[in-house]
């Protein structure tokens, strides 16, 4: 917690204070080895063009997120032999995404995109400017486009062309860009504009004298700001700090120095900082004075050496400090709005717990939430609702009519919005609010605006407008993992909100074809999609199969998303069993099925026909020798003589006999009738009947039975009026399976196929 002793509260909180300029009034925060650096001595800090931290340290590279460490280890890298560069470590990146490291004649190169460094550094360059073979340095400008030189050429890739150099400037070491003119700087103190499109030379233009020369020819360092000005430091015998105007061409020296310069940055054109080996100071551009910044504050209220080896100013308004021994600073002007104060300043008058506002409605703390009372309907606001905590301590409206509470952990804005919906933002221990609970009723609103709310602890006094600045960075995603697992796909991402982490709102829009999905995701209420680092893990579960489109954006307020939006897309492949080849196999199934089934109907019926046939001829027989008989008996009685009257008589006798036969069989047809019974029936011994039967119809007693019942059976089936247990019974079979196993043996097919045919 940090206490501020005042002396005059009144003076303090009149207007709002502004220290985005003013880096010895920040607090900061570190970070080291512990909490994932690849170690404490930092050598330089850039931010990459997506807004990730880029640190290089003596062991790694170390790319920062907001949420994790990432290394990039470089252990079985050869570095390229740089002939020309003699200065200190510099570190660039490209528009191609590549990090090019320099350090005294050495160079090394990294792929962030693939996340890999080139082994062989010659042969990416000679795809990159294939008429040279010998680099002897690189640069990058401002804007990320790439200049090589090679003795005294240089190239850039703006117009693919190559300009030779003057060997009386000296020794390229810095090169930057503004407008369509390049501008390079040379160990001399020359700096010589080129013309971007045909790099040809324009004029040059010396910083001082080449006797003085000789007292800065070392090392050199150039930041462009955004209305032309170059800021140069140079080193040598002693340092120097120089500025270059574009417009009108000239060269100004700001001061000299008797230590190494190291890096400088340059914050809204009116302050600059430099670091050096006595450590940070500050430019005053205005008043053209400097000072040395003796030591940092930290968050807990502590204090540290201000020990500097590098310094950067990030896009969203923080400041990175890159020590020798103690790891990263960060802060950011709007960071820690709540400032902490003996209670004894304040005195508060009236107990808040109880508020009507401006708008008429009724607000109520309460130890489980916080009532609202509007239009006569009562409604309850929790900590599901965004609240810091349910035990609502007291409440005061400011000016702006948004409603603040204190809680048992922490303080909490409610916006009415024009819906009569509720926007809520609660504040922590982490925002610099004072641990511990509040005292009930102890809240006040100040002449300036500002708010105070008395706690345990002390109290807390801060002001809305400085709460509401912060909602003005702009929070642009990155998608920082993505894993899949059948139709569940696992995304991470990361706003890059190094400020605020616990306040990054999300919103994504899920894509399918022409149907959209909107969800919006709240810090402290969403908290298994969002964690404490402002993290987002987003599961997407049971997904249809089709191409999908995910868009992510990330804001600090839950109703202006300005920043830029992560989109990713990705398609879900159908199972195998919907994929295109499973519907041609199904298709080719369903073909071979309706053509097999169409040649088996007709097999089939063929066969049908062929029984039908077989019975036929067989029934044919049997009446034909029934009729032969009953002709033989009715023509030749009387004409044939005596032998041929004995073989009428014969064949008679054989009709006759089939006619009782058949008879015997059909009257006992539901019955178990038994050859035995039909040999005795017909006054003959089984042998004689099986012998009989063989000689007129070829078959045997039990065939010759199981024909007739058969045949009966067939003419039931074909009525299909029976079941067939019922047609079993009627004909004397003793089972339908038994019946349906003669029947196939007789008429080669089961009853079911015969009644369908």
């Amino acid at each position: 917690m940090i206490r501020i002793v005042i002396l005059s509260l009144l003076i303090i909180l009149s207007v709002p204070t502004n220290i985005k300029a003013d880096v010895s009034k920040l607090l900061f925060s570190r970070l080291t080895a512990e909490d994932g650096l690849c170690d404490n001595q930092v050598m330089h800090v850039m931010q990459l063009p997506d807004e990730r931290m880029l640190f290089t340290t003596l062991g790694n590279i170390n790319i920062y997120d907001g949420v994790n460490f990432s290394h990039i280890h470089h252990a079985d890298i050869e570095p390229f032999h740089l002939k020309d560069y003699h200065g200190f470590y510099h570190v660039y990146v490209d528009k191609r995404q590549m990090v090019w490291i320099k350090n005294t004649q050495s160079l090394m190169c990294f792929d962030l995109q693939q996340n890999r460094y080139i082994t062989d550094i010659p042969e990416f360059i000679k795809e990159i400017w294939p008429e040279k073979n010998t680099i002897t340095d690189v640069f990058v400008d401002t804007d990320y486009h790439l200049w090589l030189l090679s003795g005294r050429a240089l190239w850039n890739d703006y117009s693919c062309k190559s300009v030779n150099l003057s060997p009386a400037w000296g020794e390229v070491q810095d090169v930057d860009v503004y407008g369509q003119y390049g501008y390079v700087f040379f160990s001399t103190g020359y700096i010589v504009c080129l013309d971007l499109k045909t790099s040809s030379v324009v004029y040059a233009k010396a910083a001082y004298s080449s006797q003085e020369a000789k007292k800065y020819d070392m090392t050199s360092m150039v930041v462009r700001t955004a209305d032309g000005h170059f800021y140069q430091i140079r080193n040598g015998i002693e340092g120097l700090f120089l500025c270059f105007d574009t417009k009108s061409r000239t060269w100004s020296k700001l001061f000299t120095a008797h230590f190494t310069l190291h890096t400088l940055a340059v914050k809204d054109d009116a302050d600059i900082y430099f670091t050096s080996s006595r450590g940070l100071w500050r430019y005053h551009v205005k008043n053209k004075t400097r000072e040395e910044i003796d030591n940092y504050t930290l968050f807990d209220g502590n204090k540290m050496s201000a020990s500097a080896n590098t310094i950067c100013f990030d896009r969203q308004g923080g400041v990175w400090v890159g020590t020798y021994r103690d790891g990263l600073l960060y802060a950011h002007p709007d960071r820690y709005p709540f400032r902490n104060i003996d209670s004894t300043s304040l005195s508060f008058d009236t107990q808040a717990t109880s508020v009507v506002d401006s708008r008429g409605y009724l607000w109520e703390c309460t130890t489980d939430g916080l009532r609202l009372t509007r239009n006569g309907k009562v409604s309850m606001v929790y900590s599901e609702d965004g609240l810091s905590n349910d035990c609502v301590c007291a409440i005061v409206e400011d000016k702006e009519h948004c409603m603040w509470v204190s809680t048992a952990n922490g303080i909490s804005c409610i916006e009415v919005k024009k819906d009569g919906g509720l926007k809520i933002n609660s504040y922590r221990h982490a925002d610099g609010v004072q641990r511990g609970d509040y005292i009930i009723g102890r809240a006040k609103l100040l002449d300036d605006g500002s708010i105070a709310m008395e706690g345990k602890n002390g109290c807390t006094v801060f002001h809305p407008n400085e709460l509401m600045r912060m909602r003005n960075i702009q929070l642009n995603p990155i998608l920082r993992r993505m894993t899949k697992n059948d139709h569940e796909i696992s995304l991470d991402f990361s706003a890059l909100n190094y400020a605020f982490p616990q306040h990054t709102y999300y919103k994504y829009t899920l894509t399918l074809d022409r149907d959209s999905t909107v969800t919006i995701l709240r810090p402290g209420v969403d908290r298994s999609y969002i964690d404490d680092n402002g993290a987002l893990h987003l599961t997407l579960l049971k997904l249809k199969p089709g191409k999908y489109q995910l868009k992510v954006e990330a804001s600090l307020d839950a109703d202006r998303w300005t920043g830029k939006a992560k989109v990713v897309s990705f398609e879900i492949l159908p199972p195998w069993w919907q994929s295109t080849w499973a519907y041609v196999i199904y298709t080719l199934l369903t073909i071979c099925i309706v053509v097999g089934g169409m040649a088996l109907y007709s097999y089939n019926q063929r066969k049908r026909m062929m029984r039908q046939m077989k019975e036929e001829r067989l029934m044919a027989r049997i009446e034909g020798l029934m009729e032969q008989c009953a002709r033989y008996e009715d023509e030749h009685q009387s004409a044939k003589p005596t032998q041929e009257k004995e073989e009428n008589e014969m064949d008679a006798q054989d009709s006759e006999f089939l006619k009782k036969a058949i008879a015997l069989v059909e009257k006992n047809l539901g019955k178990q009738y038994t050859v035995e019974q039909l040999s005795s029936d017909l006054c003959m011994e089984r042998t004689g009947l099986y012998k009989k039967l063989s000689a007129i119809v070829d078959k045997s007693p039990s065939l010759f039975m199981r024909s007739i019942r058969l045949s009966h059976a067939a003419r039931l089936i074909r009525e299909a009026n029976h079941s067939l247990a019922e047609i079993a019974t009627k004909t004397g079979f003793s089972s339908a399976s038994y019946l349906s196993r003669c029947f196939q043996e007789e008429y080669g097919c089961k009853p079911s196929e015969y009644a369908r045919q």
